[in-house]
């Protein structure tokens, strides 16, 4: 038990040693690497951004175009009906 016990600690102590050792190391490795993802993470949200205002104005536009087109066609028929009651009188 007690031999079980320090072997417990040694180990410990050794980890926690190479573990104070390490993370600068890893720190130093990965900081680089979680740059260039964030990096590129604000990239593509941005272009996604874009992409969907882009749509969102295409939407618009047809929406507008759609109701212009409506609204002169219907002034078209008006149209024809007051210039067809001129000719049958």
């Amino acid at each position: 038990m007690l031999e079980r016990n320090l072997q417990r600690i040694v180990v410990g102590s050794a980890l926690a040693i190479a573990t104070t050792a390490l993370i600068p190391v890893v720190r130093n490795t990965l900081r680089p690497i979680i740059w260039d993802l964030s990096r590129q993470m604000k990239y593509l949200i941005v272009t996604a951004k874009e992409g969907i205002e882009d749509m969102a104005a295409e939407v618009k536009f047809e929406r507008i175009r759609k109701s212009l087109d409506k609204d002169i066609f219907i002034d078209g028929e008006m149209y024809e009906e007051e210039n067809q009651n001129r000719i049958n009188l």
